[in-house]
């Protein structure tokens, strides 16, 4: 910051100058000190320049302020803009501009999100759109570059990701990553495997220089080498033990509440035993879907599950504001003040939220972000910019990135072999299990098709060989199995989103259903199908991944789709399509698919076949 641009923000702090805005007959929700202060506090240039506890008659220490615009807020709360402290864009099924309408009339003001899902389909042009695309929003998305893509050296992703690739973006883009997204190759860490440890460095020429976590289970001594890196912290934990190791050993923690996850009600215990490690605890949705996002929240609703598990509600608001601007930097430092984020104080970025209460079971009365209204009672007032034509052509790059080899009935009808590796879906959360039953009793089959193009070049070069088409794939471009807890009856659920390499899969109780729920994804969507029939359907032509369209559509595609699946037999807390697209990811325990088969991660070894 010049020395200009700090005397015009001291003479506005002084009341010199005259500010934007003033907010007055407020109830500022004071996170430093967690407590409800009556006071009123002044915006100049998207900046907080001032605030004065006490009423307007007596303001503390001063005479109230002037400004152009006075905002009574009539005894509201006034509190600092929500931080998601990590989180998937391309999750949400929406581009990033249509991601940040939704989150700012839910209160999210700051992102930080990891696109490693369309740069596993894409690769750094995926990256590239996101940037690009985020810029027309009005709240502020910051980007980590994705560490693992693939997520495993082997995956069968569409692109590879090194740490030359890696210093060659961020030199050509200065400024435009934050850090280093998620570090999800646990034994390359353990391993000390060189590319890793150079991603790893990678980050030193970030803007933050930061790398996050993702180490679910990791105990004893793996997890001092993960922490003893600087990895700053972790979402993946499911329990107080797990999180608290993580917590002790230096590490922020991240309470997960998205769609699949829902992490935060059973980790809430370590906080009620002893509320001072909030401090250290932030919240994150990682995945959330626009259902959801716009119905019950986002970082509003982990403010809302953690307050119903005992949480003081200021507490709560603490982690989902101070909390994570302190694990990335926000919150202090010789930074732009404009930078600065994460309370309601002097020197800080206006992201602010008018509340009627502290239950958050509705949307915020309003949000501001760098002082501008983009949100009022649930309805975005904001504005996107108009998408420019450098970031229509990178939109044009993420289209027709499916590639399917053919396939042919008898790849689909497969038997049962007794006590063979079977997924067992454990409902509300990321992790599965595994079982060896003795018969196909409450089972449904999965199956995972590589989608990137090795498959059909396979096929070209005669793989299959004489018998019937895909046959030959199997094992190695197909994986085929079973899985416990996702009861789909009369049909079939298929979708081009398999996380972290993004390949189709597909879930079902007969094979013919099956068959055609991967037909009929055709370049990207989530499909269900009864009988052979498509009941419904939520296109996704941006990498398979993301709709061109807006949010609220999506979100009622994601509402009819919930509302048919769950008729027939997905019962919550089962998501019809989270509950599908994570059962592929290798690097979360226990048990998961492959394109080469079952691969149990705990043992990062195939089961036998």
């Amino acid at each position: 910051m010049s020395t200009e641009s700090l005397k015009h923000m001291i003479d506005a702090s002084e009341g010199r100058v005259a500010a934007d805005l003033l907010f007055t007959n407020a109830r500022i929700v004071d996170v430093y000190g967690l407590r409800v202060v009556p006071g009123q506090v002044a915006v100049k240039d998207s900046v907080i320049v001032g605030v004065l506890y006490g009423d307007d008659a007596t303001a503390a220490r001063g005479a109230a302020y002037e400004a152009a615009e006075v905002i009574d807020c009539e005894g509201r709360y006034l509190a600092p803009g929500l931080i998601d402290g990590h989180l998937h864009i391309e999750s949400s099924n929406i581009r990033p501009a249509e991601y940040a309408r939704m989150a700012a009339t839910r209160g999210t003001t700051t992102a930080i999100a990891d696109s490693h899902e369309i740069c596993n389909v894409a690769g750094l042009d995926g990256l590239e759109f996101m940037v690009e695309d985020g810029r027309r929003a009005p709240i502020s998305i910051k980007y980590m570059m994705p560490s693992c893509v693939p997520a495993l050296p082997d995956e069968q992703a569409g692109a590879v990701i090194s740490a030359e690739d890696m210093h060659a973006f961020i030199s050509a883009h200065p400024g435009d990553v934050f850090g280093l997204g998620e570090m999800m190759n646990t034994p390359g860490v353990f391993g000390a495997d060189p590319e890793t440890l150079a991603r790893i460095d990678a980050a030193r020429a970030t803007a933050s220089g930061l790398v996050d976590g993702h180490a679910p289970m990791v105990a004893g001594r793996d997890l001092n080498a993960y922490a003893a890196t600087g990895i700053i912290a972790d979402h993946e934990s499911t329990m107080p033990d797990e999180a608290l190791e993580k917590l002790s050993r230096g590490m922020y923690v991240m309470l997960r509440e998205g769609t699949c996850s829902h992490d935060l009600a059973n980790l809430a215990p370590m906080l009620l035993e002893n509320p001072a490690r909030a401090r250290r605890c932030c919240f994150a949705t990682d995945d959330r879907a626009p259902s959801d996002a716009l119905t019950l929240g986002m970082i509003d609703n982990a403010c809302r599950v953690a307050i119903e598990s005992g949480i003081d509600p200021v507490v709560a608001i603490s982690m989902a504001t101070l909390s994570t601007a302190e694990c990335f930097g926000f919150d202090h430092g010789f930074s732009d003040s404009i930078e600065r984020r994460g309370a309601v104080a002097p020197g800080k970025r206006a992201d602010l939220l008018l509340l009627n209460d502290l239950t958050f079971t509705a949307a915020p009365h309003r949000v501001y972000a760098a002082g501008a209204l983009v949100a009022e009672d649930g309805e975005f007032v904001g504005s996107i910019a108009p998408e420019p034509s450098a970031v229509a052509e990178l939109a044009d790059k993420l289209r027709g990135s499916v590639h399917l080899p053919e396939l042919s009935p008898e790849v689909f009808d497969y038997a049962f072999r007794p006590g063979e590796a079977v997924i067992d879906v454990v409902p509300g959360k990321a992790i599965t299990g595994m079982l060896r039953p003795d018969t196909a009793d409450d089972l449904r089959r999965i199956m995972l098709i590589e989608r990137h193009g090795r498959g059909v070049a396979a096929q070209a070069a005669g793989a299959d060989g004489d018998g019937p088409a895909g046959a030959g794939l199997v094992g190695k471009h197909i994986g085929r199995g079973w899985v416990r807890g996702y009861n789909i009856t009369g049909g079939a659920v298929a979708s081009t989103i398999g996380h972290d390499s993004h390949n189709v899969c597909v879930i079902g109780d007969n094979p013919a259903s099956m068959r055609a729920a991967v037909e009929a994804v055709g370049q990207g969507g989530h499909v269900l199908v009864r009988g052979e029939e498509v009941v419904a359907r939520i296109p996704l032509p941006l990498g398979g991944l993301m709709s061109d369209r807006d949010a609220a559509e999506v979100a009622a595609q994601h509402h009819d789709f919930e509302d048919k699946a769950h008729e027939m037999g997905i019962e919550q807390p089962v998501d019809p399509i989270m509950g599908l697209i994570f059962l592929p990811l290798p690097v979360i325990p226990t048990l998961r698919i492959r394109p080469e088969g079952m691969f149990d991660v705990t043992t990062f070894s195939y089961t036998e076949q």
